[in-house]
C-alpha cells in the first residue's frame, strides 16, 4: 500500500510493523481533517498525538508530523 510505504519513507517508526494501526490512525485523523480543515497548527499537533510509537511516545517533531498529515490528506481523505 502506498500509504504505508510513504510514511515508512517519512520514518520507518511512524508504522513500526503495524499497518492497519497506521491506516487506523489516518482515518481518525481525516475526521478532524473534516473539522478544521484550513487549520494547519491543529492538525499538526493532532497528528503527534495520534501518532505515536515505542520510540516516539510522545510524537514525531512538527515538520514530520506535517509530512505525515499530507500523506494521510493525499491517500485517506477524501477531497471537499
Amino acid at each position: 500500500m502506498a500509504y504505508v510505504a510513504d510514511l515508512e519513507a517519512i520514518d520507518p517508526d511512524i508504522v513500526h510493523g503495524k499497518p492497519d494501526k497506521a491506516v487506523s490512525r489516518g482515518r481518525d485523523q481525516c475526521s478532524s481533517v473534516a473539522e478544521w480543515p484550513d487549520d494547519q497548527a491543529k492538525l499538526v499537533g493532532l497528528v503527534q498525538r495520534r501518532f505515536i510509537s515505542p520510540d516516539h511516545p510522545e510524537g514525531f517533531d512538527p515538520d514530520k508530523s506535517a509530512r505525515i498529515l499530507a500523506v494521510v490528506r493525499q491517500y485517506l481523505c477524501p477531497s471537499p
